[in-house]
């Protein structure tokens, strides 16, 4: 079996690999301990707190199987309807808000579940080798047939870079196009009820706050626990700050009166937390290169749908250079 591997464990990733898996050897790798990428799940305690992505839409009816998917096996589940504002819910008739179970990353670990995924695994660098590449990772190099790169994008390119691999000009001109904002996020646990509007949740619209939600009102956590996510321009200017002066003017912001931290405080850095310039296509074979890939939610559309989609026209495109797209193309979501 040709091997495929496949440089990244967020959902782009993983759904490449699942739909790969079943015609070629397949080996995900990622620098996290854990799968899911920004779709990401930390406990301080008794307390679960999503403090990645917060939930996730469907705008397309390709998504929209996919996530009907993840609601029957009973890893997902909708969190509320509409948008929330500053002070709750407003216009309670857009798009249902969906939700992992038991948590977002539950979502993610669904999908890599019998899947090769290596965690711990740092890649050094991805080289041409003839037809194929060689992945140098922290723990031994791995030869591949075809490498599909789902890494933001800056992080793929010095991979690439650091194995000497040069893509064609449009190419390249195309990634490095692509930027991010950066997010910091406070994690706390309360003692007591964040006493936040429904759905648990509200979205700022001044100050230094992007979003604020109570893991536990959200239906996660076993205890009140806030995830507050910053604003890009916050976290551009605290970024070189340290944890306590971050968390300290963060929960100040928050307002959250008499239900003070009390199990913990934590800070996370998403250097790259939202694609805010996107690739318009759902993925970039390169050209000139044996099965090379680049994939990801800063690919045809940002967010957990564009991720999914952009994995999926990944799967898509390496199986074209094996002659099997339409084999890969038909195998059913996770389920």
């Amino acid at each position: 079996m040709s091997r495929v591997v496949i440089i990244g464990a967020g959902l782009a990733g993983l759904t490449a690999a699942r739909k790969l898996a079943g015609d070629h050897e397949v080996v995900v790798l990622d620098k996290s301990r854990g799968v899911g990428g920004r779709m990401a799940t930390r406990r301080i305690g008794a307390a679960t707190i999503d403090h990645g992505a917060q939930f996730f839409t469907t705008h397309t009816p390709e998504f929209a199987n996919v996530v009907s998917s993840w609601v029957a096996a009973g890893v997902a589940q909708p969190w509320f309807a509409g948008r929330v504002g500053p002070h709750g819910v407003v216009d309670a008739d857009g798009h249902t808000r969906f939700r992992g179970v038991a948590s977002m990353n539950a979502v993610a670990h669904h999908i890599a579940e019998g899947l090769d995924v290596r965690l711990a695994t740092p890649v050094e660098s991805v080289t041409r080798d003839g037809d194929g590449w060689l992945v140098s990772a922290i723990d031994g190099p791995l030869v591949a047939d075809a490498v599909l790169l789902t890494a933001p994008v800056p992080q793929s390119l010095a991979l690439l870079a650091a194995g000497g691999v040069e893509l064609a000009v449009d190419d390249q001109q195309a990634l490095q196009a692509i930027e991010y904002e950066p997010c910091l996020a406070v994690l706390a646990v309360l003692d007591g009820p964040a006493q936040l509007p429904e759905p648990g949740a509200v979205d700022p619209d001044d100050g230094p706050i992007d979003w604020l939600a109570d893991n536990c009102r959200k239906g996660v956590s076993a205890v009140p626990a806030v995830t507050i996510h910053a604003t890009a321009a916050f976290s551009r200017e605290f970024w070189e700050a340290d944890d306590e002066t971050v968390a300290i003017a963060l929960l100040a912001a928050a307002n959250l009166g008499s239900a003070a931290k009390a199990g913990g405080t934590q800070v996370q850095r998403w250097r790259y937390a939202r694609p805010i310039t996107v690739h318009s296509e759902r993925c970039l074979v390169a050209q000139g290169q044996p099965r090379l890939v680049f994939a990801g939610d800063a690919f045809g559309g940002a967010k957990v749908e564009g991720a999914v989609l952009s994995g999926t026209a990944a799967a898509a495109a390496i199986a074209t250079r094996f002659g099997e797209t339409e084999r890969v193309v038909a195998h059913a979501p996770p389920s």
